[in-house]
């Protein structure tokens, strides 16, 4: 059963190519590790009863078994680069900043609504690691990862904002995989490779969702500055978002190459409209939280 397993899981996810070979330490890893599944299953199996009941309670009294109602969605917003990363360039407008400001007026505006809250992984000029980003995002047990960012291109009539949603299930994914594998660390092993494609591959079909729905409203909310919506609907393999155990997006809010997208985003109006939509947005969500 346990070699059933293996394979099971090797060409659900589809991590190992033609050039790779797993070795004898990642055969011993994976099957303890199917071994550990198998015996939660059991465990699950004589908590069931108990845990049902138990579940039954708390919704006849319409709180957690801490005592606390949460109906909130927690949206953990991060403003890329920071600190000695000053992210794209453009004149004295640097990407550190746009975002930053960004991300404090989408926190500000949270405290309109009831169902929303906002917590940001950095609140001031400071540089984070890549990786350190969804480790923050994890710690606050957010409902939905956002990592802001703006763009830049050569040729200067290029702008518009674009919206990326983390996934794993397009055809190019395999070499993606192994570049955010080098990435994550020299060392890492094949199935710590698996174990990051299984959590990616749980909130891949959340991430589009709120993906379409927070490109739809921007395409609205935002007509009347005449901004181009380049695509709210692509998917992508971003190393910020792999660790994020939560659905995660990263949202290229314009092009500070570009003479419209830059002289808009100078201004704090047009930042509002961003934030205002983005919270109208996840407040009228129909992804449920998890």
């Amino acid at each position: 059963m346990k070699i059933a397993l293996l394979f099971f899981f090797l060409l659900q996810f589809g991590t190992v190519s033609a050039q790779n070979s797993i070795s004898d330490s990642d055969m011993d890893s994976l099957d303890q590790l199917i071994s550990g599944i198998v015996e939660s299953s059991k465990n699950e199996k004589s908590q069931g009863k108990v845990q049902k009941k138990q579940t039954a309670k708390h919704q006849k009294t319409g709180k957690k078994q801490d005592g606390k109602k949460k109906t909130s969605k927690l949206i953990v917003i991060d403003p890329g680069h920071g600190g000695k990363d000053p992210g794209t360039v453009s004149g004295k407008l640097y990407e550190k900043d746009i975002v930053l400001k960004l991300a404090k007026k989408i926190e500000k505006l949270s405290k309109n609504y009831k169902n929303i809250e906002v917590k940001l992984t950095r609140n001031k000029d400071v540089f984070l690691a890549l990786e350190e980003r969804a480790v923050i995002a994890n710690k606050m047990e957010g409902d939905l990862f956002i990592s802001l960012h703006a763009n830049s291109y050569k040729d200067k009539t290029v702008g518009g904002m674009e919206i990326y949603h983390l996934d794993n299930t397009r055809d190019d994914y395999a070499s993606k995989l192994a570049r955010v594998e080098n990435r994550i660390s020299e060392n890492t092993s094949l199935l710590e490779t698996i174990l990051v494609d299984m959590d990616i591959s749980y909130y891949v079909g959340d991430s589009l969702d709120y993906a379409k729905e927070i490109g739809n409203g921007l395409k609205k909310d935002l007509k009347k500055y005449g901004v181009k919506l380049r695509g709210y609907e692509k998917g992508a393999l971003f190393y910020v978002l792999v660790g994020a155990r939560m659905p995660s997006l990263l949202f290229e809010i314009g092009y500070v190459t570009n003479k419209t997208d830059r002289e808009l985003l100078k201004k704090d109006e047009y930042l509002e409209a961003i934030a205002k939509s983005i919270l109208d947005s996840v407040s009228s969500s129909k992804v449920e939280k998890k």
